[in-house]
């Protein structure tokens, strides 16, 4: 899988999953953070897209348990919110690459992906 995308909203699942679906990429979808890390250890994806709230754990919970599956150390992760900025600030920890606010724009979702995506990274290690 290209993206693992980490979201309990099944709304924002489908329409963050089927756009980048369009742009050809792979996209595995887990509505918790214990799924996601099942599905990154069967195929390690080269960028992960994290909510900030789950069910389980809160953002930066899930990228430090991502980050201890195999080739998930050096992945790209991007957080995503409907959170004030000000209460972004609090969540969004430097291991994020990059911040997606909610409603996400797609043109903004996009670029972002494409700049921080390299198929070859989780690949390589994973």
């Amino acid at each position: 899988m290209d993206i693992m995308l980490v979201d309990d909203n099944p709304l924002m699942q489908q329409l963050v999953a089927r756009f980048l679906g369009d742009l050809g990429y792979s996209v595995g979808i887990a509505g918790r953070a214990d799924e996601a890390v099942v599905l990154a250890r069967r195929d390690a994806p080269a960028l992960f897209m994290i909510d900030i709230h789950l069910p389980d754990l809160d953002g930066p919970e899930a990228l430090l348990a991502l980050r201890n599956v195999p080739g998930g150390a050096t992945t790209p992760a991007i957080a995503m919110s409907g959170l004030s900025e000000s209460e972004a600030v609090r969540f969004v920890t430097p291991d994020f690459v990059a911040y997606l606010p909610k409603p996400i724009d797609l043109d903004v979702l996009e670029a972002t992906v494409a700049r921080h995506f390299n198929p070859g990274l989780a690949r390589s290690v994973g």
